[in-house]
């Protein structure tokens, strides 16, 4: 059958042009890894996070690929040169071997992805026998190339949860991996804590989840050791052997097009060049500097590494009425329903509602004085178990008269009393002006209003868009959130363009008690609950202006102070893995929070005093930099001590289970008595 000439011509034009194009593809593939992977920690922006995702995919499946269609074609001495490249390329850059943690647990099934990558480029090379001329370059790519994918293989094994080794601190491989931490390291690192400034603690947190991205997602861990440096002199001397034995050789002699000889050059000089950029990367990271590779004098590109921003610093904001009242046609939710694609578009319209709030050194400042405030009452393990479940009911309960307002958080779950405190957050925020905002402490003015708003917003966020991490403690967030917009839907007739100020008032002006509010609500009769937006939080909201700040008339103080302490709690009930999975994505406040808790020994993590000193093998506490010496790392093999690891662990969960039926007790006598009303 006849081809029509297009066809013919695409077809001459693929079977020329396949592989010499696929090869240039996967050139610049890891020539876009090497510059940009690094940018997803420090933006965390999907537009950047998206194309690094798809690179990283497509740079294994054209490597692949190409060294397949080799195997089957026709092969020169020529492109049995180029296979080796496809290899090197598989090796990946030093700045990203893996994109999630689930990449470094299939170590394994990479390792047997190696060895059958290297049996096809050896048949390929085999193929292109008995050809002389390009012997010795090509052996030389051909090792480089299996010294970088044994690099990056090996990488995903270190990094694998199994295997974990975090490099110059201790505390974060016990709460990923275990065991439990020592009490001598909680000790050294609460007094650490206390002792530094908040700059200090800062880039300390921040250069800790730094090592941990490094750790987790690049090469360095294998090349930060003699041997490391070893292998790569080996690979660089190999590549640069290959490029000087390939220029000695006459173009004649290996009769090749123009085309194929800068092709060559290309992938020669690219090689080079990506492993330059490699080695800047190696002198520049973190890693070298907690290894203390980096010379400690006041250069400034000392100092440039040491404060340079590690995560994205931005502070996602998600605003219930904004977000969730404004609601689609109902033409359009009958057209996703049929379809089964209502969550996208739901995901779709909450990321455009997302805005975003820089991280500024006086909500650090709040934030870190509020959780020092909280461990000074936690000098022993149990006593830092009890204050990590604290969920707001703290600060309320630590003044007689706050006291009244500590059914918020206590006759609610975690889920409703989060969204009660949102919205009455929401109309304190929309009655007061901003002139009445701040308050003046040690000097400093504090806009504990702001603080208040921006961490509402962003706890909402997290209910929202992370679901991962709050998972633990929001089972039932979907029906929360799904009565509360039937709930404004029922009393705003046409809620597409509200207001938050007429939002506000509307809600203020309302009376619970009222008959309007029975007639407005008539179902809650009939379905025994209370709306939370319109009761809850009304209720709430008024007890809160009831108070008085000094020339304040809404305690704005207070309610950052229990924003912080529900930050708290979401912080550290969420799984460690999973805050170990936000350096990748461009870091998020909470999980700070979650590494500072730890530091300062709040958490459920740690083991008791019981052990015996005599039972600790070694500390490694010699190292004098200031920056090092405060992260002891404790070897522990007694069989005693992991015994009491275990029994503190059964202690913990036991303190766990018992709080969650003590809040599963408290809401039913809430259901029943609602029932009874």
């Amino acid at each position: 059958m006849l081809r029509p000439p297009v066809v013919e011509s695409v077809i001459k034009l693929w079977s020329t042009w396949k592989i010499r194009g696929l090869i240039i593809l996967s050139l610049l593939v890891q020539s876009f890894l090497n510059l940009f992977a690094p940018l997803r920690r420090q933006r965390g922006n999907k537009w950047i996070v998206v194309p690094i995702w798809l690179t990283y995919l497509l740079a294994d499946w054209v490597a692949t690929f190409t060294i397949g269609l080799m195997g089957r074609a026709e092969v020169s001495e020529i492109l049995a040169f180029w296979a080796p490249f496809l290899l090197l390329h598989l090796g990946g850059p030093d700045a990203i071997t893996s994109f999630s943690l689930e990449d470094n647990e299939l170590w394994l099934r990479h390792l047997f992805g190696l060895m059958l990558q290297i049996g096809s480029t050896v048949y390929v090379i085999l193929q292109s026998l008995p050809g002389k001329k390009l012997w010795l370059p090509t052996l030389l790519v051909f090792i480089a190339g299996i010294i970088k994918y044994a690099e990056r293989n090996y990488a995903f094994y270190l990094a694998s949860f199994d295997h974990f080794e975090e490099p110059a601190t201790g505390i974060i491989k016990n709460l990923l991996v275990g065991p439990l931490v020592h009490p001598q390291v909680r000790y050294t690192n609460r007094e650490v804590i206390k002792e530094r400034g908040s700059k200090e603690v800062l880039l300390k947190l921040e250069t800790e989840l730094s090592l941990l991205y490094e750790a987790l997602h690049t090469k360095l861990p294998v090349v930060c050791c003699k041997m490391g440096y070893v292998f790569r002199a080996i690979s660089f001397g190999c590549i640069f052997g290959a490029l000087l034995s390939f220029g000695l050789i006459p173009n004649h002699y290996h009769q090749l097009g123009k085309f194929e000889i800068w092709l060559t050059y290309g992938l020669l000089i690219g090689a080079i060049t990506l492993d330059l950029i490699s080695i800047g990367f190696l002198i520049f990271s973190d890693f070298n500097l907690a290894l203390g590779k980096i010379p400690t004098p006041e250069w400034k590109i000392v100092a440039w590494i040491k404060n340079r921003r590690r995560w994205s610093r931005r502070i996602p904001q998600c605003n219930f009425i904004t977000c969730f009242v404004n609601d689609r046609p109902y033409w359009l939710n009958k057209l996703a329903e049929f379809f089964h694609i209502r969550n996208v578009l739901d995901a779709i319209k909450l990321s455009r509602c997302l805005s975003f709030r820089d991280f500024t050194e006086q909500v650090w400042d709040f934030i870190l004085e509020e959780v020092k405030r909280k461990a000074a009452f936690a000098a022993t393990v149990e006593q830092g178990i009890k204050i990590s479940l604290k969920r707001g009911d703290g600060i309320l309960d630590s003044n007689n008269e706050y006291r009244r307002l500590i059914w918020s958080v206590k006759d609610l779950d975690y889920s409703k009393s989060l969204l009660t405190w949102h919205f009455a957050t929401d109309l304190c925020f929309h009655d007061e002006d901003d002139s009445s905002s701040s308050n003046n402490m040690d000097g400093h003015l504090i806009n504990y209003k702001a603080i208040s708003k921006l961490l509402s917003d962003y706890m909402l966020y997290l209910m929202e868009m992370q679901p991962g991490m709050m998972s633990t403690v929001s089972l039932d967030w979907k029906d929360v959130h799904k009565q509360s917009c039937d709930d404004i839907k029922c009393f705003f007739n046409s809620p597409s363009n509200l207001d938050g100020k007429y939002f506000s008032r509307a809600i203020l002006q309302l009376d619970p008690d009222s008959r309007d509010f029975l007639f407005k609500f008539p179902f809650y009769r009939g379905a025994k609950r209370y709306p939370i937006l319109h009761y809850h939080a009304h209720k709430l909201a008024h007890q809160l202006k009831g108070f008085h700040e000094g020339s304040h008339r809404i305690p704005w103080k207070l309610m950052s102070q229990v924003w912080v302490e529900i930050m708290c709690y979401a912080a550290i009930n969420c799984k460690p893995n999973v805050h170990a999975q936000q350096p990748s994505k461009g870091g998020e406040l909470i999980t700070l929070v979650w590494l500072l808790m730890n530091h300062l020994g709040i958490g459920t993590q740690f083991a008791s005093p019981e052990t015996k000193s005599e039972d600790i093998i070694s500390a490694d506490d010699t190292n004098a930099d200031d920056t090092d010496a405060d992260d002891v790392r404790l070897e522990v093999t007694s069989d005693d001590f992991r015994a009491g690891h275990e029994k503190n662990r059964f202690k913990n969960a036991a303190l766990l289970v018992m709080h969650q039926r003590q809040r599963q007790r408290q809401q039913a006598n809430i259901e029943q008595s609602q029932n009874l009303i």
